[in-house]
């Protein structure tokens, strides 16, 4: 290895070691913020009402995640590869282009939600008036649209900084519009209230955080720019934006959505709420997971258009060696004490979801192991075998669900992640080891032809 490869990839360590700290940062405050918030919910409004707001919420969001775009995926990849490439106009087409997709598949994510409330609630929610609540939460597909564009802005040009000091802020300022509107005896309908006058302020903040972020780098009015300029890669956009789009509606199963709406139906609010209270407490486990995740994609990004190829090996490595280190004995922990987790900070009455915690923390436990998968695939512009690993992880997922829920109930669906998982991640070691083996063939090809040149 000679010194200006190391010195390169001892540089991105760094970075993203820094990134991620930030991410890390922030997302453990938000992360703490959401579990005292999940707390007080579970407990002040009981079982059924908040199986009820887990259902709403399931319903809204699996309905975002089905018109979802993900469009920060390919604004990461697209934006990075163009300002990496030093063509600034490029890029500020590529932002401008990212935001008209993300509010439109916003705006009619929330028309389907407005129209289909009253369906859904008498016959997949089982509460004939919650059509109403739909119609409120509804109003925050409007509001975060932008959001993913925002972020993935913020992460290419390594303001991680900023990302935590939304995350975190967003969460505390939630938390206290659920306490005051619970306190004054709004119940369900204060908080899904306190939801969009949340989601309201972290729109505003991002918006103004990215407009100086592009400015600093002499990257203004953005919305004036020319889409023609990146006529050229419509194709490629299109190409790695479907598949994408594709994969966020599979990443239903992943959202813990499918779970709680497949519960929700075969057993009751109060099986939805026994599994989404386990799922929230194991989330400040993927709070450390997350921000490596993220901070590794841009880096990634860089790194195939720079074709430093042999960097990729020694940061995936890194960035895993680092993740299995801090998660495992946090995950230990919740196995040995799911019990009084459950009694203590949610209260008796979730004490069920106990076993139902340990199951799908030993499911989080065996993904991070191949959490760098995703973000290579895209970066190495390979969106099409990620989708294909989704297509036959979640087909599965779906399968248990139907296989185990209507029996087992809750704990069925978490054996049913835990399956989910498991053939996810099977299923990405032979899809990165067929592209690695189909790049392999490139280079030795390209070897032979300039040999016999």
């Amino acid at each position: 290895m000679d010194s200006g490869s190391h010195q390169t990839i001892k540089t991105v360590k760094k970075r993203l070691f820094q990134n991620a700290s930030w991410l890390f940062g922030g997302k453990t405050l938000a992360g703490g913020f959401s579990a005292i918030q999940t707390v007080i919910l579970a407990r002040l409004l009981g079982v059924d009402n908040y199986g009820l707001l887990v259902l709403i919420i399931a319903y809204v969001d699996i309905l975002n995640n089905f018109f979802d775009f993900r469009v920060w995926e390919t604004a990461t990849k697209y934006i990075g590869t163009f300002w990496t490439n030093g063509e600034r106009e490029k890029t500020l087409s590529m932002v401008k282009l990212s935001y008209i997709i993300d509010i439109l598949s916003g705006i009619l994510a929330f028309i389907i939600a407005i129209l289909t409330a009253k369906i859904a609630s008498s016959h997949l929610i089982h509460s004939p008036n919650a059509y109403t609540l739909i119609w409120i939460y509804s109003l925050s597909l409007l509001i975060d649209t932008a959001n993913s564009t925002s972020d993935a802005i913020l992460r290419v040009f390594d303001r991680f900084k900023r990302i935590a000091f939304v995350s975190s802020f967003i969460s505390l300022f939630r938390l206290i519009l659920v306490v005051l509107f619970l306190y004054f005896g709004m119940g369900i309908n204060g908080v899904v209230l306190s939801f969009i006058l949340a989601s309201f302020l972290g729109f505003s903040i991002r918006m103004w955080i990215v407009s100086k972020t592009l400015r600093e780098n002499q990257l203004n009015n953005w919305w004036r720019s020319d889409l023609s300029l990146v006529k050229d890669q419509w194709k490629g956009i299109a190409w790695f934006m479907g598949n994408t789009s594709f994969a966020g509606t599979l990443s239903m199963a992943n959202d813990n959505f499918m779970g709680e709406l497949f519960l929700g139906y075969f057993s009751g609010k109060e099986a939805a709420a026994y599994y989404k209270v386990a799922k929230s407490f194991v989330k400040l486990i993927t709070r450390i997971m997350d921000p490596i995740y993220e901070a590794i994609y841009p880096e990634l990004v860089r790194i195939s258009t720079l074709n430093a190829l042999k960097d990729f090996k020694r940061l995936v490595k890194y960035s895993t060696k680092n993740l299995i280190k801090f998660t495992t004995p946090a995950a230990i922990a919740v196995l040995i004490f799911a019990n009084p987790i459950m009694s203590l900070i949610f209260g008796k009455e979730y004490l069920p979801a106990a076993n139902t915690l340990r199951v799908v923390t030993v499911a989080v436990l065996i993904s991070q192991l191949t959490f760098w998968v995703t973000p290579t695939l895209l970066a190495f512009g390979r969106p099409g075998l990620r989708t294909v690993m989704l297509i036959i992880s979640n087909t599965s997922y779906i399968a248990l669900l139907f296989l185990l829920v209507p029996k087992y109930s809750y704990i069925g669906a978490a054996f049913a992640f835990l399956g989910y998982v498991v053939v996810r991640g099977f299923t990405s070691v032979i899809c990165l080891n067929a592209y690695i083996k189909k790049e392999r063939d490139k280079i030795s090809k390209t070897q032979v032809t300039l040999t016999n040149v």
